[in-house]
């Protein structure tokens, strides 16, 4: 301090390094989250650390930190190997650090090594926490429970199309073995890194509006690594997934975990060729369960002919018996109802013969020439034949009729009994 009482704002600087450095001479083992993080040319590591009071919840500090070239390498290949991830934002970490002060770039820390092991236990810790979260919410089954198309054609498509897997999956659907057709649509995302979450949101949205084209979506990354199983440990694709219309199939690319959005997908499987399989073999299964039931409907169909064909033989049978039973009947009651026609027509012949004999017996008896033969006469008047006396006036002339003449007379009296 000079004389005036003053000092410069170095010399501040240099008393508050001086007691930092005094009061926090060691080293410390702090918890933090990593907010942002770069690697410049050089290689060093230069991050902003965030900390809160509970996993999640609202920031409550924040510091720089430098971790140096010639740490950054062996740490970050220790930790990805232990973690399977690499240092990245987004992450907790557990470090070993130094308080250091300049007086041109303000306080920071300056990291040494870092336990993975927290990481890896707090990764995990809040995979758990997602999966307890969405259990809680009902929701895990739920894209499990939607049905799949028993030939899903239509794929939407959710990858990078720079990616091995995609290129792999696309190959295998178009030559598959039974010359199935697919048409895929790609829906371009990014699969690894800070913009995965966004991007693959995104595409799920994209496709949801236009669901009623496509029968399934497929989520498919390739590569087989691990390293970024952790972008796919997200609440917010798992719950995407969960609600939607389709049945959602995964194929992100790890041989041995699953991440939450597998755990949630209507059907995970290891890599995009076995996705690409998958369709296949329902298509194949669809197509068996036709050939299934055209061969049971011919079968069916061939046994109700063949029951058919043998009760119509057994009616025809049954039928030919029956008519000519009724024929033979029909033919007795017709030789039956002849022979009666024939007596009663004889019958009827010959008492027409009596009747006629009689009546030419009564003709012949009744034959004026024969009555006038038994002394019988007809008298006329005018030439009409007088029935009775009340015809005659006295004056009239008369011809009277015998069997072997006549004769004329004049009536002079008549006489009418009362």
């Amino acid at each position: 301090m000079n004389g005036t009482g003053k000092i410069s704002l170095t010399e501040l600087q240099e008393i508050i390094r001086d007691k930092l450095y005094e009061a926090l001479p060691g080293f410390y083992w702090v918890v933090a989250e990593i907010a942002e993080m770069k690697v410049n040319t050089s290689g060093h590591c230069y991050l902003e650390l965030t900390g809160s009071e509970q996993t999640g919840g609202k920031v409550t500090s924040r510091i720089r930190a430098t971790i140096w070239a010639s740490k950054f390498r062996s740490l970050n290949t220790f930790f990805t190997a232990t973690t399977g991830i690499p240092l990245r934002q987004g992450i907790t970490i557990l470090f070993k650090a130094t308080v250091e002060y300049h007086e041109l770039y303000g306080l920071s820390l300056n990291i040494s090594d870092i336990d993975p092991s927290y990481t890896a236990g707090d990764m995990a810790l809040r995979r758990e926490a997602i999966i307890r979260r969405l259990t809680a919410e009902g929701v895990m089954t739920m894209n499990r429970e939607l049905d799949l198309a028993p030939y899903p054609r239509n794929i939407a498509v959710i990858s990078s199309s720079k990616a091995a897997g995609y290129q792999d999956f696309i190959n295998h659907l178009a030559h598959n073995p039974y010359g199935y057709v697919f048409v895929p649509q790609l829906f371009e995302t990014v699969m690894q890194g800070e913009a995965t979450e966004y991007s693959v949101i995104e595409a799920l949205d994209n496709i949801s509006g236009e669901a009623s084209k496509f029968d399934a979506v497929v989520i498919i990354r390739g590569g087989g690594s691990t390293t970024d199983l952790s972008w796919f440990d997200s609440y917010e694709i798992a719950f995407h997934v969960t609600q939607f219309p389709l049945p959602v199939l995964t194929g992100i690319g790890h041989e041995k975990d699953l991440s939450v959005t597998d755990m949630v997908a209507w059907r995970s499987l290891k890599t995009p060729t076995a996705v690409a399989d998958f369709l296949v073999g329902e298509v194949v299964e669809c197509e068996n369960h036709i050939v299934e039931m055209a061969e049971s409907l011919s079968s069916a169909a061939g046994d109700i002919i063949t029951s058919a064909g043998e009760h119509l033989a057994s009616l025809l049978n049954r039928t030919t018996a029956t008519a000519r039973l009724h024929i033979r009947v029909k033919s007795e009651q017709l030789l039956h109802y002849t022979e009666n026609l024939r007596k009663a027509g004889n019958n009827s012949i010959r008492s027409a013969n009596d009747t006629a004999n009689r009546l030419d017996q009564s003709l012949k008896h009744l034959d004026p020439s024969g009555v006038m033969r038994r002394g019988f006469t007809i008298t006329t008047k005018r030439g009409k034949i007088i029935r009775s006396a009340a015809d005659l006036q006295p004056g009239d002339s008369l011809l009277t009729y015998f069997d072997n003449g006549k004769a004329s007379s004049t009536v002079n009296e008549t006489n009418i009994k009362s």
